[in-house]
């Protein structure tokens, strides 16, 4: 099916579904269930998941029987935060049945509003049929925790290690369990066993996530085995360029304090519980139950800022900036958590093409925390984003400056440093970071590819480049980018054919660029395929390119490229390695 055969059947899809509606015997069409339904379906894709819950609702209350209103309207109305009234929604699921995934949804809602009203009896018994249910394993881990709230300590750990030992969601499932179990053993006060809990859970994530090793930590400090709860924390702190929130933690710690759980209770361990299924489910293609997940997270446990973060950032990637910014805003200052909140808050400002303002945002970050790596990062990143590249640089020396002994962790930064250096045409220490970044990444295919092709630009080290581009090409054989720069690197030297052939599988994997079909183009010119080169220009012209690169192609199927070499290269710029006189330069991409 073609692309806009594909567009079409997008487009075909909700006025099909309101055909099926406007059909139902029960006389939808008469209560007028379409124009909500639309507008629910419109509000969706664009991303307002609260005025897609407001239509879903409003086309539920116009056909209250239809299952299918029902599951959508209870979906959209967590996802959007509306927990009152999806409450209401679960209920009335709970009754009459529905879709697996509202029925699903329905039972963790009331399991996580019974456990909210203080009734665990009541959130185990509606959780009983999740743990068996397909996609039930988040019933799993909540249904010992409202065990648990009861009061029945033992049953509720044994009934955690067998979901740990069952396997029910493979290794990510037992790292999962197993932590459970340790924060359970840590709110009760057995920190020894919790510690052995975190230890398995540590087995089957690897090095583990932040909550796992803040838990672990904690756990550790208040057995008074501080060394190993610093080394815990200071591990952590090597696979990232700064972490405020274990930073702070290891700092504490190491004074000699005893931090609290980071669980009290039954309600916190359900919240726990969602709040680490939604993670991986807000990025896949269940991220409307993911967000419903993070939702009844936070509404279990108001103070859980990473939930809230985790919301705000789930809201900039659906391009509703101004309610991220809001729940960016949210996020206490004195929280350990409150540069991240910035950061992201700057992200969302950026949505909204606020890039000053964003700007500002971040160099008030860097004020605040002048010693942390990732704010001025941060503001580098913007900046090089927005090709303001002087001052990205600047950013990325303050961030750079902190390093004590760059690690292999840092190469980015010193790869990034060196791209907005080459841009601002400052080369001598664009290499110097780029050789840097190699030392610390051996082979990395990013740097490889960037070095290898600037030199070609400028005719320097060329045996050394195409071997640097090759193996950039060896490990990432399906980036389009790479593969693009290895057939332009072959062009610029002169080997045509070999050009060709790489640069028509650049085409075939970023068919859309605009640089890489115009680079196409000038190898099939050079061997003789002139139809197909003017037919790759026009390709690259409908594409969008930057007004530089239209007007060199327009001139191309003007003149022919013969001509517009001839003429660069009466300006001193030769394109082709080894001649003069005849071609010139290209500058436009790769």
């Amino acid at each position: 099916m073609s692309l806009t055969s594909r567009a079409l059947v997008r487009r075909l899809i909700p006025a099909l579904c309101a055909a099926a509606l406007l059909a139902d015997p029960s006389g939808a069409a008469a209560q007028g269930v379409a124009g909500p339904y639309l507008a629910a379906e419109q509000a969706a894709r664009r991303g307002d998941l609260q005025a897609a819950a407001a239509q879903y609702a409003e086309a539920l209350a116009r056909d209250p029987q239809n299952t299918m209103l029902l599951e959508r309207a209870l979906m959209h109305r967590l996802a959007a935060g509306s927990v009152g009234p999806a409450v209401a929604l679960a209920r009335r699921m709970d009754a009459v049945g529905g879709g697996r995934a509202g029925e699903h949804l329905a039972a963790i809602t009331l399991a996580a509003d019974a456990l909210m009203r203080g009734e665990p009896g009541k959130a185990g018994g509606v959780l009983e049929g999740e743990v068996d249910a397909e996609n039930g394993f988040v019933g799993a881990l909540m249904r010992p925790w409202a065990v648990f709230a009861t009061g029945e300590t033992e049953l509720a750990l044994e009934m955690m290690r067998e979901v740990e030992d069952g396997g029910i969601a493979g290794p990510a499932g037992r790292y999962l369990a197993a932590f459970h179990g340790g924060l359970m053993l840590a709110a009760i006060g057995d920190d020894a066993g919790a510690v052995a809990a975190f230890e398995r859970a540590r087995e089957g994530a690897g090095a583990g996530t932040r909550r796992l090793v803040r838990a672990q930590a904690v756990s550790l400090a208040r057995l008074g085995r501080v060394e190993e709860a610093v080394e815990v924390l200071e591990t952590w702190l090597t696979r990232s360029y700064s972490d405020p929130q274990i930073t702070r933690l290891r700092r504490e710690i190491a004074e000699g304090a005893q931090p609290e759980p980071i669980v009290a209770d039954a309600a916190q361990g359900a919240a726990e519980a969602l709040y680490g299924l939604s993670r991986y489910l807000v990025r896949g293609p269940n991220r409307l139950v993911g967000l419903g997940y993070v939702r009844l997270a936070a509404h279990l446990r108001p103070d859980f800022i990473d939930a809230h973060l985790l919301l705000a950032e789930q809201m900039v990637q659906a391009e509703q900036y101004e309610l991220a910014v809001r729940s960016y805003d949210a996020i206490p200052e004195d929280a350990a958590e409150a540069l991240d909140a910035r950061i992201g808050r700057a992200a969302a400002l950026e949505g909204e093409e606020k890039v000053d303002e964003a700007v500002q945002a971040l160099r008030a970050a860097i004020a605040r925390w002048p010693r942390e790596i990732d704010a001025h990062r941060a503001l580098a990143d913007l900046l090089r984003r927005h090709s303001r590249f002087e001052e990205a640089a600047e950013a990325y020396d303050g961030a750079i400056a902190l390093i004590d002994t760059p690690e292999n962790r840092h190469w980015p930064l010193f790869y990034q440093r060196g791209i907005t250096l080459e841009r601002s045409k400052q080369w001598a220490r664009a290499e110097e970071d780029f050789r840097k970044a190699l030392e610390l990444e051996p082979d990395q295919p990013l740097v490889l590819n960037y070095l290898g092709y600037s030199w070609v630009e400028m005719g320097r080290n060329l045996d050394e480049a195409q071997a640097m581009i090759e193996k950039a090409v060896e490990q990432r054989p399906e980036d389009g980018y790479i593969v693009d720069s290895l057939g332009w690197v072959l062009y610029r030297l002169g080997k045509f054919e070999q050009a060709v052939e790489h640069l028509g599988r650049a085409v075939e994997l970023r068919p859309v660029d605009p640089v890489i079909n115009d680079h196409y183009g000038d190898a099939l010119w050079m061997v003789g395929r002139r139809v197909e080169a003017e037919f790759q220009w026009n390709r690259a012209l409908s594409f969008d390119p930057e007004e530089e690169v239209v007007e060199r192609i327009d001139r191309k199927l003007e003149f022919g490229l013969d001509t517009v070499l001839a003429e660069e290269a009466a300006a001193g710029r030769p394109a082709i390695i080894g001649q003069t006189g005849e071609t010139a330069t290209d500058n436009d991409g790769g």
